[in-house]
C-alpha cells in the first residue's frame, strides 16, 4: 500500500534521543557535502554465512538496508548534507525474476513510514534517480508518494538510484536537448556542460544536490559499474573490501578519513 499523503512531514523522530558524534580523526570543516556509496556484495555476504539457498536473497536484501538505514543514520548525524545510495541499476532488472521481485519487495519496505526497516529517518529529504517507468505501478506511487510527504523536510538529502544507469541518464539528457533544439527552444551553441548537467537525472530531480565529492565502493570491486559516469568525473573514490553488510562506523570513518587526506586540484597546478 503506497504512503498517503495524509502523513504530514516531518514525521516522528526515529533516530532516538541522542545521536552519533563525528569520530575526532575526522574534521568537520573539510566532510564532502555529497557523499554516494555504491552498496556492493550482499550476496556474497549470504552466501557466506551458510544461509540456506532459499533464504539467501531474501537475507541479502534485508542486510544490505539494514545496514544502509544505519549508514544513513550516520551521514545525517555527522553533517553530510547529500547521501546517494545505487541500490538497483539497469542491468540489474536482467537479473532472474525472483531476485528482481525480492529487492522490488525490499525497496517497498524500506520505503515506508510505518515499517520499522524505513531508512525514511528523522527530517531526511527523499529523492529518487533512475528509470522508475520500468518498476511496479504500487512501488512508482510510494517513491512518489515520499518525495512529496518529505518534500519540506530540511535534513540531509537521500538520494536513491533505482533502475539507473549512467549511460541511459546521458542518453535520456542528450534526448532532452535535442528536443528543444527540434522546438526551437534553444540554440546548438546553447548546448553545453551545465544545460547537460541540468537534464541529467540528478539535476533536474535533485538541482541543489551537486555532484558527489566522495564514492564509496563496498566488496573489493573497484568499477564504477555504469553508476553517475557525468557526476563522478572528479569525485575521491575509496574502494573497500569489506562486503556492504559489513560496512559500519569504523570503515566509514576510514573512508571520510582518507577523503580528507587527498588533495583535490581538479587538474589545476598549484
Amino acid at each position: 500500500m503506497a504512503i498517503t499523503a495524509s502523513i504530514a512531514a516531518p514525521y516522528p523522530s526515529r533516530l532516538g534521543a541522542t545521536t552519533t558524534r563525528l569520530p575526532a580523526e575526522v574534521d568537520p570543516l573539510r566532510l564532502p557535502n555529497h557523499v554516494a556509496i555504491i552498496m556492493d556484495g550482499n550476496s556474497r555476504w549470504a552466501k557466506a554465512r551458510g544461509i540456506a539457498k532459499e533464504r539467501q536473497l531474501r537475507a541479502a536484501a534485508e542486510a544490505c538496508y539494514s545496514n544502509a538505514r544505519e549508514i544513513v543514520r550516520l551521514s545525517s548525524d555527522w553533517g553530510i548534507k547529500a547521501l546517494t545510495l545505487f541500490a538497483f541499476s539497469t542491468e540489474n532488472f536482467l537479473r532472474p525474476r525472483e531476485e528482481v521481485d525480492q529487492w522490488m519487495q525490499q525497496f517497498d519496505r524500506v520505503l515506508s513510514l510505518d515499517d520499522p526497516a524505513t531508512i525514511l529517518l528523522d527530517g531526511i529529504q527523499f529523492r529518487c534517480i533512475g528509470d522508475t517507468a520500468r518498476l511496479p505501478r504500487p512501488l512508482q506511487a510510494k517513491i512518489s508518494d515520499a518525495q512529496s510527504i518529505t518534500s519540506g523536510n530540511t535534513g540531509m538529502k537521500l538520494v536513491m538510484a533505482i533502475g539507473y544507469g549512467g549511460h541511459n541518464d546521458l542518453v535520456q539528457a542528450c534526448q532532452a536537448l535535442a528536443r528543444e533544439v527540434e522546438q526551437g527552444k534553444m540554440a546548438v551553441e546553447e548546448i553545453d556542460q551545465i544545460n547537460l548537467a541540468k537534464r541529467l537525472m540528478l539535476g533536474e530531480r535533485c538541482e541543489d544536490v551537486g555532484a558527489p565529492e566522495l564514492l564509496v565502493r563496498t566488496s573489493g570491486e573497484q568499477r564504477l559499474s555504469n553508476f553517475m559516469l557525468w557526476h563522478l568525473a572528479y569525485s575521491e573514490l575509496v574502494f573497500e573490501k569489506k562486503l556492504w553488510p559489513d560496512f559500519g562506523k569504523e570503515e566509514y570513518k576510514n573512508a571520510l578519513v582518507e577523503f580528507q587526506g587527498r588533495m583535490r586540484t581538479f587538474g589545476v597546478r598549484h
